[in-house]
């Protein structure tokens, strides 16, 4: 158990307030509940897939590198089911912005019964004989692995994680919309992180920082979400801010889920975001999307403030949907009711009294 938590990530939506006799919906009026109790250290063993049974399941291990020379890394790990679309899969989403001054995307799904989860020796592997994994307890090093050719692009990705600050989750890291539990897993606020990058003939050695946290639930996203955000800030592994907040796709009061985390001088906690507005919108490869968002933020002791969060620059769109031909493009979506596009950049938040944070944004939203 944890007193005091100081650490932020942003993925989310938006928060309604009126700022004049305004008052707060209550979590039982709108089904939208977080969790209440303390703030934990994740264990060993809820790296592990907490799903994997059901129609329609998803889970998602997110992780987000900040190099040198303004390269920025995106990887994330999957396993899915969607019902009578097609068979379970497990998957990978890769995203690498900035090297060689271009951008580089990547996905990839192999059968779900192919996939390995070694939890003696720490291991997940999408596939035996494919080298797509991560490894290594999160309490010592902690090492990913992708080397794979798709398009006519072969990566060539090796990197490793040490001085790994502890994983967290709030209470037992259940959110609630309605009847649906979402799970949310901290496993790395903050790590140091070096390794190198090969696309192609040309390598680079890199250096920087690493996040990683770890989504699930038993419904399919693109039917219970609206959009969601992330929003990361690492000064240094004793200074760090993470916003992490979705906005429910039947949630009319602007009511969240999600959180913030804090890590100040050492000093570590957890408050709520409760309830998200949007104050003005811009246009992000072509599409309009949130370009200021005002948070309402409850802290543990019953404390209100507000926050805004902003995008500054964008560096990419992601979405998966998008390596498919138009015709399958468009069953997908019927299927699923909708495609998740990703918008990724810089962004700052701005806490008030002259106190902003610079730090990464990571929106994403249903259409």
């Amino acid at each position: 158990m944890i007193t005091k938590y100081s650490a932020v990530i942003l993925t989310g939506f938006f928060v309604f307030v009126k700022l004049s006799g305004f008052t707060l919906a209550t979590e039982a009026d709108a089904q939208v509940m977080n969790p209440s109790g303390d703030l934990n250290y994740t264990d060993e063993q809820d790296i592990w897939a907490q799903t994997l049974s059901g129609s329609h399941y998803n889970e998602f291990w997110s992780y987000h590198f900040f190099l040198n020379d303004d390269i920025r890394l995106h990887i994330t790990y999957s396993v899915a089911n969607f019902g009578s679309l097609k068979s379970p899969v497990s998957g990978l989403r890769l995203s690498l912005v900035g090297f060689d001054s271009k951008t580089y995307q990547l996905s990839r799904e192999y059968p779900i019964e192919h996939l390995i989860q070694d939890k003696e020796g720490h291991h997940f592997q999408l596939r035996e004989g494919r080298d797509v994994w991560f490894s290594g307890s999160l309490s010592d090093k902690h090492e990913l692995v992708i080397s794979t050719s798709k398009d006519g692009v072969t990566y060539d990705i090796h990197l490793t994680l040490t001085d790994i600050h502890k994983g967290f989750k709030w209470d037992n890291g259940i959110y609630h919309i309605g009847n649906e539990e979402i799970g949310i897993f901290t496993h790395i606020p903050y790590a140091k992180v070096a390794g190198s990058v090969k696309i192609n003939d040309k390598q680079r050695e890199v250096y920087g920082t690493a996040y990683m946290d770890h989504t699930f639930q038993n419904q399919t996203t693109t039917r219970l979400m609206d959009s969601g955000f992330r929003f990361i800030s690492h000064q240094d592994k004793n200074n760090w801010t993470i916003f992490y907040f979705m906005l429910p796709a039947s949630e009319k009061g602007n009511q969240t889920i999600g959180h913030k985390l804090v890590n100040q001088n050492g000093n570590v906690w957890v408050e709520q975001v409760h309830q998200m507005e949007e104050l003005s919108r811009s246009r992000a490869f072509g599409k309009r999307i949130p370009a200021e968002v005002q948070l309402t933020l409850m802290h543990p002791e019953g404390q209100m403030s507000f926050v805004t969060l902003s995008r500054t620059a964008d560096e990419e769109r992601f979405s998966v949907l998008s390596e498919l031909s138009w015709v399958a493009r468009r069953a997908a979506r019927t299927f699923l009711g909708g495609e998740v596009l990703e918008f990724r950049g810089l962004g700052t938040v701005d806490m008030g009294d002259k106190n902003k944070l610079d730090g990464f944004y990571n929106f994403f939203v249903v259409e």
